[in-house]
């Protein structure tokens, strides 16, 4: 047996294992010896078969599955423990004829690379504070949110909801009739337009609207036929009770119960961002080619990903090709961060995870949900992949807190911030 390996690029190899009918003749005596103990051949006593007869029929049999066994034991036991390839590697040629075997194999493996200072790096952060107006927004949203609707012949409200009769009026009026019986919510945040349009319309009148599609615009006379005005919550101590689960009665304790759990939202996602933010600098600070065989990894997760949120229904204009083209820079880059964050990690091993880790996670979330910590313990017991989830989420969250006091921080308010990338 020979194996041979060609560099495609820094991290991509093909990797050729050949053998001659010599190597592999061991391999298949042994084989058809087992078959002829067992096999049960009419006009012979099981076992005592000849081996030219058990050869003529299980020979092509043998050679099949005993050359794939060579082929798996060849990779794991050589390729992997030398080359260590990561990602999904791929079988791109085998061929067995004239008593010889070869099997190209296309493995990625590891970039070498220096990291980078985190110092000399910047990264954006969110920094919101919650207002009063923020509050009072909330406020009205919830109590529209709880509020009711019934009939009424008063003008059209901006929350309100009607029946109407829609007829185009432009150029392709031709192509669509009158669509009777419409249900509009003008609360939608798509039907703006629709809805600065008609506000003031009595049940009974038209009205001329010009709705968007895309980058033009239709117009459209609008019948309404009926009106739906909405009635909102009043905001007393039986709404305050209910939308806050009893944590507040008062109108001041529900504005405090509201701005803790909107500032709450806000630091999380801020959190959330700046991690987004910290990984693309480091990646955009390291230049080094990434295995096709990782982007190969990724792209088939996001594919199953979207799969499954698809409930296993493509569409049937789907096209994988396409697909992969789609996902490539976004695959390239998470692979890219993935060999970033290892790399941390060996460089600060004191960001393993230790028990006392875990233990202050467990309670923390004990907390959170009004649980024990034993309940909890046994929910992350019970699947080693919950196990090993909880470890690489408790390794993650170490790694950015070091980052996050090392990296070079520009904080931004929130309109600064929505406005960063125009």
């Amino acid at each position: 047996m020979k194996i041979t390996v060609e560099s495609l690029t820094s991290v991509d190899k093909n990797i050729i294992v050949s053998a001659t009918r010599e190597d592999l003749a061991p391999r298949f005596e042994k084989a058809l010896k087992n078959i002829r103990k067992k096999a049960n051949i009419p006009g012979f006593r099981v076992g005592q078969a000849p081996m030219q007869l058990i050869k003529k029929r299980f020979g092509k049999e043998v050679e099949a599955d005993e050359i794939n066994d060579f082929i798996q034991e060849t990779y794991r036991e050589q390729i992997v423990t030398e080359h260590k390839p990561v990602g999904e590697p791929k079988i791109t040629d085998m061929k067995w004829e004239n008593d010889e075997l070869e099997v190209t194999f296309k493995v990625g493996v590891r970039p070498e690379f220096e990291l980078a200072d985190v110092g000399t790096l910047k990264a954006d952060k969110l920094v919101h504070d919650v207002s009063d107006d923020e509050i009072e927004k909330e406020i009205e949203y919830a109590l529209v949110r709880a509020g009711s609707y019934e009939d009424s012949q008063d003008p059209i409200e901006e929350n309100s909801k009607i029946t109407a009769d829609v007829q185009p009026l432009d150029d392709h009026a031709h192509d669509t009739g009158i669509e009777t019986d419409q249900e509009i919510d003008l609360s939608e945040p798509d039907n703006e337009s629709l809805r600065k349009d008609l506000l003031g319309v009595k049940p009974g009148e038209t009205a001329e609207v010009t709705m968007e599609h895309g980058d033009h615009t239709h117009k459209y006379k609008i019948t309404v036929k009926s009106h739906q005005k909405l009635t909102r919550a009043e905001l007393n101590e039986a709404f305050i009770k209910e939308a806050t689960r009893d944590e507040a009665s008062t109108e001041d304790e529900y504005r405090t119960y509201l701005k803790s759990r909107i500032q709450n939202y806000f630091d999380d996602t801020s959190r959330d961002l700046f991690k987004e933010a910290i990984a693309e600098a480091l990646v955009k600070a390291h230049d080094f080619e990434v295995p096709e065989s990782m982007i190969d990894l990724m792209v088939n997760q996001y594919y199953e990903d979207y799969k499954q949120r698809a409930k296993d229904k493509l569409p049937e204009d789907f096209d994988m090709d396409e697909f992969r083209n789609a996902s490539y820079e976004r695959a390239r880059n998470e692979s890219k961060w993935m060999f970033i964050m290892d790399a941390l990690m060996e460089k600060n091993p004191e960001l393993e995870i230790t028990p006392e880790d875990a233990d202050n996670f467990m309670q923390a979330e004990a907390a959170k949900y009004g649980l024990t910590v034993d309940m909890i313990k046994q929910f992350y017991a019970s699947s080693t992949e919950q196990l090993e989830n909880l470890r690489q989420n408790l390794r993650s969250q170490k790694l950015f807190d070091k980052l996050a006091n090392e990296i070079g921080v520009n904080e931004l308010d929130k309109e600064a911030y929505q406005n960063r990338n125009k």
